[in-house]
C-alpha cells in the first residue's frame, strides 16, 4: 500500500512512525500546492487538509479507495465525491473536529463585547444551526447563564425559536449553518436584506461561511456590527469589508491545538476502521485537563469570565494584526492564515467549574 500525505497535517508524523514500524507501505509526503494527478498514480490512500481541492481531475484513474481530510468541512470535496462512499471506496471529514475552537471564538467575541459593556447577561444570543457546534455553543451558553435561542429548519423539534426573524431579534447572532445554494433550505446569502428588515439585531459573528451572510449588505448596514472569521471569495476577499468589520479574522476559528490534535486522531481511525488495520493510535492524545481559578472576581465582567477567554484567545489583537498585515503591509490572506499559531481553547480546563463560582 503507498500512502499519499499532506506534510503539513498537524500531528500525522506519530501516526506515520507507527505506520513504518509495524507495515511495510510507501509514504508520500506532499506539499499541497504541488500536488497532481500523476503523483497519485500508485497511492491507494489520500490525507489532505482543507487547501486541497479534490475532484475528479486530482482523483481519476488512481487506485485511490480512501479520501481522509483532516478538517470539518466539505467546501474542498467536489460535490461527487460526497456520496463516493460505498463497501470499497470511502471519502471522510472530520466532522466536529473543531467544535470547541469555533465555541471559545465566539465566547472570546462575547468577551470584547462585554469589556467595552456593549452585551450583558440580561441580554441573548441567536444561534443559527444546531449542529456539533451549535448545540455546544447553547450548552456553553448555558452553563454561563446567558439566554440563547436556536434556529435550524432541519431540526427543528431541537428549535427554541421558529422561524429566522425570531432570532434575528437577538442582539447578538452567531451563525452555525452548513452552506448551500440549493436543497430545501439553501443557505447562500440567508443573512440579507430582507431577514434583517425591522430586526433589533447589533452584532452579527460568522464562522461558518462567508456566502451565507450579504457582505456588502450587512458592512453598509450601520446599525449592525459585523465580526467576521470567513469571507465571500476566500482568499480574494473585499480589503474594504474587512476594514469595515468591528472584528476580522483570518479564518483561523476552529485553529487550536486540541481540533487539530482531534481532526487528526479521527482521520486515522477512519483509515483504520475502513481497512480493516489493528493500529493503536491512542499516542496522539489531548492534553489532560488543567486547572484555572475562577474564585478571583477580577477574572468576570458581568459574570462573564473575560479575562479567562481573553488569556486564551486575545480577538481585539487578533484583529488588529489581521487588518495592519492585509490592509497596510499587503500580506496575502492565505500567509497571514498560515502564520497563526495554534490556541489552548477551552475543552482543556475544568470549564465547568465556573457554576461553582456563580453559584457562590
Amino acid at each position: 500500500m503507498k500512502l499519499a500525505i499532506d506534510k503539513d497535517i498537524p500531528y500525522i508524523s506519530t501516526f506515520t512512525k507507527d505506520l513504518c514500524k509495524k507495515y511495510d507501505w510507501e509514504i508520500f509526503f506532499f506539499k499541497d500546492s504541488d500536488l497532481s494527478n500523476d503523483m497519485l498514480k500508485d497511492c491507494d490512500a489520500i490525507f489532505i487538509r482543507s487547501t486541497t481541492y479534490i475532484d475528479s481531475d486530482l482523483i481519476e484513474n488512481t487506485p485511490i479507495k480512501y479520501i481522509g481530510s483532516a478538517t470539518s468541512g466539505f467546501d474542498h470535496i467536489d460535490n461527487n465525491y460526497l456520496n463516493w462512499n460505498s463497501i470499497d471506496r470511502k471519502c471522510f471529514v472530520a466532522k466536529g473536529c473543531n467544535s470547541f475552537a469555533v465555541v471559545n471564538y465566539v465566547l472570546a467575541c462575547l468577551g470584547f463585547l462585554i469589556k467595552l459593556k456593549n452585551f450583558s447577561s440580561a441580554d441573548s444570543v441567536g444561534i443559527i444551526g444546531y449542529g456539533n457546534i451549535g448545540s455546544l455553543l447553547s450548552k456553553t451558553l448555558d452553563i454561563l447563564g446567558i439566554k440563547n435561542f436556536c434556529y435550524d429548519p432541519y431540526k427543528s423539534k431541537y428549535n427554541h425559536k421558529k422561524n429566522l426573524k425570531d432570532i434575528l431579534n437577538c442582539k447578538v447572532v452567531s451563525i452555525h449553518a452548513s452552506y448551500s445554494k440549493e436543497g430545501i433550505h439553501p443557505s447562500y446569502k440567508l443573512i440579507n436584506k430582507l431577514s434583517i428588515e425591522d430586526c433589533h439585531l447589533n452584532y452579527l459573528i460568522n464562522t461558518s461561511r462567508g456566502e451565507i451572510v450579504d457582505e456588502d449588505y450587512v458592512l453598509n448596514n450601520q446599525s449592525i456590527d459585523y465580526i467576521g472569521d470567513v469571507w465571500t471569495n476566500e482568499p480574494n476577499c473585499s480589503k474594504r469589508n474587512i476594514k469595515k468589520a468591528l472584528l476580522a479574522t483570518p479564518h483561523i476559528a476552529g485553529y487550536s491545538n486540541q481540533a487539530k490534535i482531534k481532526a487528526t486522531q479521527l482521520l486515522i481511525e477512519s483509515f483504520c476502521d475502513f481497512f480493516d488495520i489493528d493500529l493503536n493510535a491512542n499516542q496522539i492524545r489531548n492534553t489532560d485537563k488543567l486547572f484555572y481559578d475562577f474564585s478571583n472576581s477580577h477574572n468576570f465582567i458581568d459574570n462573564f469570565p473575560y479575562k479567562f477567554f481573553q488569556q486564551l484567545f486575545d480577538i481585539e489583537q487578533c484583529s488588529k494584526k489581521f487588518k495592519d498585515q492585509l490592509l497596510r503591509k499587503d500580506y496575502t490572506f492565505s500567509d497571514i492564515r498560515k502564520s497563526f499559531k495554534y490556541i489552548n481553547d477551552f475543552s482543556v480546563y475544568n470549564f465547568e467549574d465556573i457554576k461553582i463560582n456563580n453559584n457562590s
